[in-house]
């Protein structure tokens, strides 16, 4: 009961001199921090975490040998395929293999053929290169809700 008395003094107080609310400590407005879907970070994080690819990739590797690198990488390609298999699973685009013979017609989906070479006029016919890659499933896991620029921690062995 006496807070809410002590609580109606100073209400009246203020009434009668409006100076005294700048005196009175305003109550602090946490700013409100807007969530951020980084999906790039989270899945190299997750390759890193799984097959250690940012390890690999920013190693100067060219003091190793041939061999010591060619065994290290096998073990890094299986994990992080699996990580992509897992997350996003990457098929081909077109069936055709390399070096098969395929007719592109006028109209082509831009998004899906890079026509190298002599490119004219439609139909263009020429050999496949590459396949090209299409993500067939995106399904991340939920991000924390939290704002971070950090792919990976630091690892700390505690002794």
């Amino acid at each position: 009961m006496k807070s809410l008395i002590a609580a109606f003094k100073a209400f009246l107080k203020v009434w009668k001199d409006p100076k005294l609310l700048d005196q009175l400590e305003k109550p602090k407005v946490e700013e409100q921090k807007t969530v951020k879907n980084y999906p790039h970070l989270q899945l190299l994080a997750m390759l890193q975490q799984n097959g250690r690819l940012i390890d690999f990739l920013k190693e100067d590797i060219s003091q190793f040998s041939d061999e010591d690198i060619g065994a290290s990488i096998r073990k890094i390609q299986q994990d992080c395929a699996e990580v992509i298999e897992a997350n996003v699973t990457i098929r081909p685009l077109i069936e055709q293999n390399e070096g098969d013979f395929i007719e592109i017609p006028a109209g082509y989906d831009v998004t899906k053929y890079k026509l190298v070479g002599h490119v004219v006029e439609p139909p263009f016919k020429g050999t496949v290169i590459h396949k090209g890659w299409k993500a067939h499933k995106l399904s991340l896991p939920k991000i924390a809700d939290t704002i971070s620029d950090i792919i990976y921690p630091a690892e700390i062995e505690v002794k």
